[in-house]
């Protein structure tokens, strides 16, 4: 199994050992043209955690819509990857920097001010509230969604696409890469495991 990385695009060649037959696909970085493909991926995502979760909720169709994903995809701090085979998008994963304050220049003054809000009523409710420290965000990568297909997985994609986020992180100087997975999904525990992550919490829950 070979793993390159050039640019941001990630190719990667995987050889069944059953029938050595040869199962090509690319990681590359998504773009605006991407947000139809990725919106029904994130879809496919919603629902197949709200399965695994046992809830009844109905998926917001606005979380999954084109609109939502191309705004994520001009968000700073924010990198999507995809998975491609045979020029079908088949996987992709959300990478995010938490705890960076970008200059306003960058961002543009609106955003700015809301940042710098948004920290103040922090502050604020941490001095009401006589916590004993201030809250503090600590820069850290974050993998905000991953998803690739019944039809693609077991063929080390979501691995790459983990590699390609992790590289990214890396890239932008950050020691630490996070996420969050249902307990009960039990296949995707066991890659980020495989993967170096460890667990830090448990989250509970319980029926009324």
């Amino acid at each position: 199994m070979g793993f390159c990385v050039c640019a941001t695009v990630i190719e990667h060649n995987f050889s069944r050992m059953a029938d050595n037959s040869g199962n090509t696909f690319i990681i590359r970085s998504a773009s605006l043209e991407d947000a139809a493909a990725l919106a029904t991926l994130t879809r496919q995502l919603l629902i197949y955690e709200r399965e695994l979760s046992g809830t009844t909720n109905e998926v917001n169709p606005w979380a999954a819509s084109v609109e939502e994903l191309q705004k994520q995809l001009r968000t700073p701090n924010t990198r999507f990857f995809v998975a491609e085979q045979e020029q079908q998008v088949v996987g992709y994963i959300r990478a995010v920097i938490v705890g960076r304050q970008l200059p306003r220049e960058e961002i543009g003054w609106m955003q700015w001010g809301k940042t710098v809000i948004e920290r103040l009523a922090r502050w604020g409710f941490t001095f009401v509230m006589r916590r004993p420290r201030p809250v503090m965000q600590v820069e850290s990568g974050y993998i905000a969604g991953a998803f690739v297909t019944n039809e693609s997985r077991r063929l080390g994609i979501g691995a790459a696409l983990a590699l390609a986020a992790e590289h990214w992180f890396s890239e932008q100087g950050l020691k630490n890469s996070e996420l969050h997975v249902l307990f009960n999904n039990e296949a995707a525990r066991r890659m980020w495991e495989e993967l170096g992550y460890e667990s830090l919490a448990l989250g509970m829950r319980k029926k009324l």
